[in-house]
């Protein structure tokens, strides 16, 4: 429901001035403030004349939290986001908060009928959009998936597409485009994959069917999704935002990989993005230690790290498309020693505790040192103690995390190889 009330318009700054100065309290100079910045807005043509709450109809339980968006169109018919220009309320401050920035907070579950609550958002100029959304912690009945974008038809190999959820819950409430608490899987037979937020990434050389699962405990729903490689052109390699065919590379260096894909102008006049959904390779694997699925603002891409001087190839694949790029890593590689953390021949730890090891591989040359963790073999040699994990990949933070289990006491034997060197350490749990 969108309401415009209306508002009393001064001719000029000047008359706003005079109207309100000489009572000097605090309230008549937030007024005087509010004025001054409508006539700022009406000069630019950019006063607000309608709003809307994009994304309110979904369900939230006590203790958690949701991301309102308002989006404005102007006196010159432009269309913004304004999330951040409005004052927002919510009709019981009891039930739930919201932030200026628009950022609800649920405080507990609503009795009310299906959990309702009013939201609302209101310009400087009083032009206000109310909005209803559910605080309850009724369990869901049914989930029926559907495509976003695209919204219906088979999707393009390789470029991201979306996955949401339509959510009925036991008491007729229906939260629609909705991914909270849907947990996706696909098919075991797929390539594709998908995320969390409901994105599906797809890399089959031929059309592929696959059958995406939403869960929220016991109800499920099934959507099966064709991704079709016909529109796809052509794949290009970007390294630090240029299209490049030929990467050097001195030993030590590390740089972070993109992958650009182009389509048929009927789908896309532009190259889209297409870091998740591209499989990285390299002909001579010694050279360099390559890093897939590395988290970085811009999302997942892959990570290369020099190691060894020579000339290889890089390939990225996705759908029937290649693209190949020649890597040349300059350098010495004259290793001459490995070295686990600080070279300790062991480290003690607590139940439950855990311990990043990082592997330094030391060098006569520059660069004098350089963390190779990834790409060395580890073993916990069938230790019933610990548990192990690489994790920040692709980065120099690189390390391997040991954990030891619950009320296990005693120690472990961690070995790790490099280049043919061997290295091991201890970790006692007391």
């Amino acid at each position: 429901m969108k309401k415009i009330s209306n508002v009393t318009k001064l001719s000029t700054v000047a008359l706003i001035v005079t109207s309100i100065l000489g009572c000097g309290s605090e309230t008549d100079s937030s007024k005087l403030a509010k004025e001054v910045e409508l006539e700022k807005l009406r000069e630019n043509g950019t006063i607000i004349e309608t709003v809307s709450i994009e994304n309110s109809q979904v369900r939230l339980k006590a203790g958690e939290t949701h991301q309102l968006i308002a989006t404005g169109i102007d006196s010159n018919g432009d269309s913004r986001d304004i999330t951040d220009e409005l004052t927002w309320q919510t009709s019981d401050e009891t039930i739930a908060k919201i932030s200026s920035s628009g950022l609800l907070t649920a405080l507990k579950n609503a009795d009310s009928s299906q959990g309702l609550l009013t939201i609302t958002a209101t310009t400087i100029n009083d032009i206000f959009d109310e909005e209803e959304i559910s605080i309850s912690d009724v369990a869901a009945s049914s989930i029926s998936l559907k495509q976003i974008a695209p919204a219906s038809g088979s999707i393009n190999t390789c470029m991201p597409a979306r996955i949401s959820a339509d959510i009925t819950y036991a008491d007729g409430y229906i939260a629609q485009n909705s991914i909270r608490g849907v947990n996706f899987s696909i098919d075991e037979d797929s390539t594709a994959r998908i995320n969390n937020q409901g994105i599906i990434y797809t890399s089959a050389a031929n059309i592929e069917n696959t059958t995406v699962t939403g869960t929220i405990n016991n109800v499920s729903g099934e959507l099966v999704v064709t991704a079709d490689p016909v529109n796809l052109e052509s794949l290009n390699l970007i390294v630090a935002e240029e299209t490049v065919d030929e990467i050097t590379l001195n030993v030590g260096e590390q740089i972070q990989l993109a992958a650009q894909a182009t389509y048929d102008e009927s789908v896309s006049e532009q190259a889209v993005n297409i870091n998740p959904s591209v499989n990285w390779s390299v002909i001579n694997a010694g050279l360099v230690g390559l890093s897939e699925n590395v988290s970085t603002d811009e999302g997942d891409n892959a990570a290369i790290l020099a190691l060894k001087p020579g000339v290889t190839q890089l390939i990225g694949s996705c759908g029937p498309k290649q693209k190949i790029a020649t890597l040349v890593i300059e350098g010495n590689d004259d290793l001459n020693s490995i070295q686990i953390n600080e070279g300790n021949s062991e480290y003690t730890i607590s139940s439950s505790e855990s311990l990043d090891l990082q592997l330094t591989a030391n060098y006569n040359s520059s660069p004098q040192s350089l963390n190779v963790t990834e790409f060395a073999t580890w073993s916990t040699n069938d230790s019933n103690l610990i548990t192990a994990k690489l994790i920040n990949p692709g980065t120099q933070q690189a390390a391997f995390r040991v954990t030891s289990k619950a009320n296990n006491l005693g120690t472990a034997v961690i070995t790790v190889t490099y280049d043919s060197l061997v290295s091991s350490t201890l970790i006692n749990i007391e």
